[in-house]
């Protein structure tokens, strides 16, 4: 039998990885009509794990997999009008075991199926192979298709993964980078838009890794690449929250007028870091200005009282408490500060993951850089030193949550993201030790991820017990990019790990530097080629 085919679809939460089409309005409109106020008990889901294989093996059953994120609008649509479908709801009791993944609880599952956006739905066969992906909101007609499809099919689909090929530890030559370089630049180039900034034309993304390299390209004295990030940091105010600042997501058709009104800690923090450095390199009082409200968000409303950083807020108000009044976030963010408290706050995820906590340190960390401002430093302090003591574990390394976490792996994700943060903390702090904290999180990197065959880091150490897909480990490119960057600073930092570092660096960019790869990223490869600047002191 042939793979199931891949539907994309015309709604979806953004991801950190490629966006999906814009929306129409009417199948908008449909959707949210038929999500009706009437309370409902929540659905019987299981969790997504091993054992719920070795179920599914057991009783002959698919595995239907609800990739979705507390904070993301059309995944709680998804739940509230196709789960709660009465056919639905038939087939799914006959024939599969329905599991709900909080990907933010999960980076190995948001790495895997970031591309399907938010919801994510991917179905398995007993054993785990990926029998169809699925991407953004479904509606209940279409998915009885696909799980009428399933049953009917004779679980015939094949898993493809990358091989193993060893690489060469060899340096890769000066001119080949420089080429590499300049071709993504190029390919970036076809990107921009001219009439509303940014890279990409379809959904406006706050991207900040591109905002980033523009930036850097602006302080070299690119008089184009300042122009142009500037205007883009200009019309990007138009997805800032006027009433408590923060970034919201992403817009759609094409401009910075229609917001999905979810917040994240990865874009707000990267909004703080790109704000504050245009008002470092232009002294202009505007940007510092967004970049103070942006992050007087994150104080007030994404921030533990040990100094810790939250994960996200949601884009509707009481889209998880049954029996409430649902208020999209339309309605809810076009009201000023006294109707919105009246009404409640949008459920903010209070978990204190380690690479939210490594993206938030180093912001306060650039921030405090362009302004001199001593407290965002402290937060950044306070932040690592509570990471450290609550997130390692005996290998050196942290784990996603506290250490205490049913999740025994070990995430490129958070290690790289928190290593970066504290080699960033090092520098503008003038502390050496922060930099061997770093240097030991590099080791339990190194010791857990490293693919000593084929070059670069995979995503996860190794599940003994995972089946199927899960058990082909990957090497996700924009966190490998994270470790190129670590590996720079840290042979910056301390000299004595040069060595270590170079063959590191060499080894991950002949793995990742393919043009597969770099052309998979599309216009999210700002943070690639700032990397290959930055490598350059280290090869």
């Amino acid at each position: 039998m042939k793979r199931l085919a891949i539907f994309v679809l015309s709604t979806a939460c953004a991801t950190t990885s490629a966006a999906p089409p814009k929306p129409t309005v009417a199948h908008v409109d449909d959707s949210l009509a038929r999500w009706d106020a009437t309370p409902k008990a929540p659905l019987a889901w299981s969790e997504f794990s091993d054992a719920t294989f070795a179920r599914a093996k057991t009783e002959k059953r698919f595995v239907v997999m609800d990739g979705s994120a507390e904070w993301c609008h059309w995944c709680h649509v998804m739940e509230a009008v196709t789960y709660h479908d009465a056919q639905v709801r038939t087939l799914l009791d006959a024939h599969f075991i329905a599991a709900k993944v909080d990907i933010d609880a999960r980076p190995d599952i948001e790495e895997r199926y970031a591309d399907y956006g938010w919801p994510a739905t991917v179905i398995f066969s007993p054993d785990g192979r990926e029998l169809g992906k699925y991407r953004g909101f479904i509606a209940p007609e279409k998915f009885v298709e696909i799980l009428n499809a399933v049953v009917a099919s004779k679980d015939e689909a094949a898993s493809t993964e990358a091989s193993d090929v060893a690489i060469s530890d060899a340096p890769m030559p000066e001119e080949e980078l420089a080429w590499i370089a300049r071709a993504t630049e190029l390919g970036l180039e076809d990107y921009w838009d001219e009439e509303q900034g940014s890279w990409g034309h379809g959904q406006k993304v706050p991207l900040f890794m591109t905002n980033a390299w523009a930036l850097s390209r602006a302080r070299a004295g690119d008089a184009l690449e300042k122009k142009r990030v500037l205007f883009t940091l200009d019309q990007q105010r138009g997805i800032v929250d006027p009433v408590w600042g923060g970034i919201y997501q992403y817009s759609t058709d094409g401009d910075w007028k229609h917001p999905h009104f979810e917040k994240l800690l990865y874009f707000n923090a990267g909004a703080i870091a790109n704000y504050a450095e245009a008002y470092e390199l232009t002294k202009d009082k505007k940007w510092l200005d967004v970049a103070t409200a942006i992050k007087g968000y994150v104080d007030r409303f994404l921030s533990g009282k040990d100094g810790g950083f939250y994960v996200t807020q949601d884009a509707d108000l009481n889209a998880h408490e049954v029996g409430k009044g649902f208020v999209t976030g339309h309605e809810y963010y076009a009201k000023g500060e006294a109707e919105r408290l009246a009404l409640g706050l949008p459920r903010v995820d209070m978990h204190e993951y380690a690479r939210e906590n490594g993206l938030g340190i180093a912001a306060y960390c650039k921030y405090f850089e362009a302004t001199g401002e001593a407290s965002a430093l402290e937060r950044a302090k306070k932040a690592a030193d509570l990471v450290l003591a609550t997130h390692a574990t005996k290998g050196g390394a942290l784990s996603h949550d506290v250490a205490s976490s049913a999740d025994s792996l070990v995430h490129l994700s958070d290690n790289a993201a928190f290593a970066f943060a504290l080699l960033e903390l090092a520098r503008v702090s003038k502390d050496a030790a922060r930099a061997a904290q770093a240097a030991k999180i590099v080791d339990a990197i190194f010791a857990n991820l490293e693919d000593t065959r084929g070059g670069g880091f995979f995503a996860s150490s190794k599940d003994p017990d995972a089946v199927g897909v899960f058990a082909v480990r990957r090497k996700p490119f924009e966190d490998n990019v994270t470790m190129l960057r670590v590996l720079a600073r840290l042979a910056r930092a301390m000299p004595e790990r040069a060595a270590q570092c170079k063959r590191g660096i060499e080894r991950t960019l002949r793995a990742i530097a393919t043009p597969e790869k770099i052309r998979d990223r599309g216009r999210m490869i700002g943070d690639f080629l700032i990397a290959l600047e930055e490598t350059k002191g280290a090869r």
